[in-house]
């Protein structure tokens, strides 16, 4: 019985001193506590318990990226000379450039309407040629006639990275084209060329003469290029000149209005443009009042933006009286869209590189989508440039 009593005062004594471990280790593992006064015993306050959004270092999350926000309007395939929604994605490939006469004897032309961009600019005598940059080359009709090349023409096919194609050249053009590794198609001296990529139209020939009845199609095109083996993709540092406003937004400059467009080549050679506001369009005349027409397709031609560069201009006083043009360096020029226009600048730092075009605040020029026309004229014809 004694043992029995002595178990359990120890089995007692044991359970208080388990008890009082207990409650001592609560206190120990309670928040913070905060002492009072109030009478013989401390008053313990427990705080609320802190969440981890009080204790925890705020969480930065990192800077947006400022990469322009995806136009939703825009078409998945689009032309990258037009800017306008495509069938075929031809946004790395080269485009091709072609010399296209344009005096009056050898009009109308053929083929010259479905050009995306469109270049005039001087020659000898007054006269001018036309280059013709298309994307689609390969579902080309009939293009001609296709003319010689001046060395300053070099200069615009590599404002797009273009391949050039021609028939014939002055010798510095020819000069230009060795030197500078120029991929050309030549209707005149390249035999293989002339034979796979050209045809003489046996009707101009009679009614135009021989120099006005060079030809070429879509498919004698593409016959050419795989003759050569050009690259036919575009430089992977290509920045184009012309920077499209975003779809479906279209941009009305603000300088004043420009229903018409008149530049002064020369006496016999005054092209202009009138503008068709139920259509958006501005079609072209030229010779004194002629409308510049496509033959193959039975068209007026016309653009959505008219780009006028003036471009420092003398003759070289050889016995052609070839002109010389200046493409670099800077100078001014209009651009014109939906019957206004505005002023612009423009800027070429080497023949190679793309011209890039400016407003007259200096900003990069905003180009609205659809086909261009660059007319490039001389220094001197600022003073007749007429604009209304």
């Amino acid at each position: 019985m004694k043992s029995n009593k002595i178990k359990n005062i120890l089995c007692f004594m044991l359970l208080s001193q388990m008890l009082l471990a207990a409650s001592c280790g609560e206190a120990e593992t309670g928040n913070d506590t905060e002492a009072s006064d109030n009478g013989p015993f401390d008053v313990v306050t427990v705080a609320p318990p802190e969440t981890s959004e009080t204790t925890a270092e705020p969480e930065t999350e990192p800077e947006p990226e400022t990469t322009e926000a995806p136009d939703l309007n825009e078409p998945e395939i689009i032309n990258p000379l037009t800017g306008l929604e495509a069938e075929v994605d031809y946004e790395n490939r080269r485009p091709l450039a072609i010399m296209i006469n344009n005096i009056k004897v050898a009009t109308p032309q053929e083929g010259i309407s479905y050009a995306d961009i469109m270049y005039e600019c001087i020659v000898e005598g007054g006269q001018t040629r036309l280059m013709m940059v298309v994307s689609d080359y390969e579902n080309l009709p009939v293009v001609g006639s296709v003319r010689s090349s001046r060395e300053y023409y070099l200069d615009f096919a590599a404002n797009h990275n273009a391949i050039y194609m021609h028939a014939g050249g002055s010798t510095q053009a020819y000069r230009e084209i060795r030197d500078r590794g120029v991929n050309n198609l030549d209707g005149v001296n390249d035999n293989a060329i002339s034979y796979k990529c050209f045809y003489r139209d046996s009707w101009r020939m009679s009614n135009m003469g021989y120099e006005h009845s060079l030809m070429t199609t879509g498919e004698k095109i593409v016959a050419g290029l795989e003759y050569k083996k050009y690259n036919t993709e575009l430089a992977e540092d290509f920045d184009s000149p012309l920077d499209f406003v975003p779809y479906d937004s279209p941009r009305v400059p603000e300088g004043g209005d420009a229903s018409y467009l008149k530049v002064v080549y020369s006496y016999s050679h005054q092209p202009y443009f009138e503008y068709n506001a139920a259509e958006g369009v501005y079609y072209r005349f030229q010779f004194l009042g002629d409308k510049h027409m496509d033959n193959t397709a039975g068209v007026q031609i016309s653009f959505d933006n008219i780009i006028v560069l003036y471009c420092p201009t003398v003759s070289t006083n050889d016995s052609y009286n070839h002109m010389d043009v200046t493409t670099t360096g800077s100078g001014e020029g209009y651009y014109l869209y939906g019957g206004k226009y505005e002023k612009i600048t423009w800027e070429k730092a080497t023949e190679d590189t793309p011209v890039k075009l400016y407003s007259e605040a200096g900003e990069e020029l905003r180009v609205n989508r659809g086909k261009t026309f660059f007319q490039i004229c001389t220094e001197a014809m600022k003073e007749s440039t007429e604009i209304r």
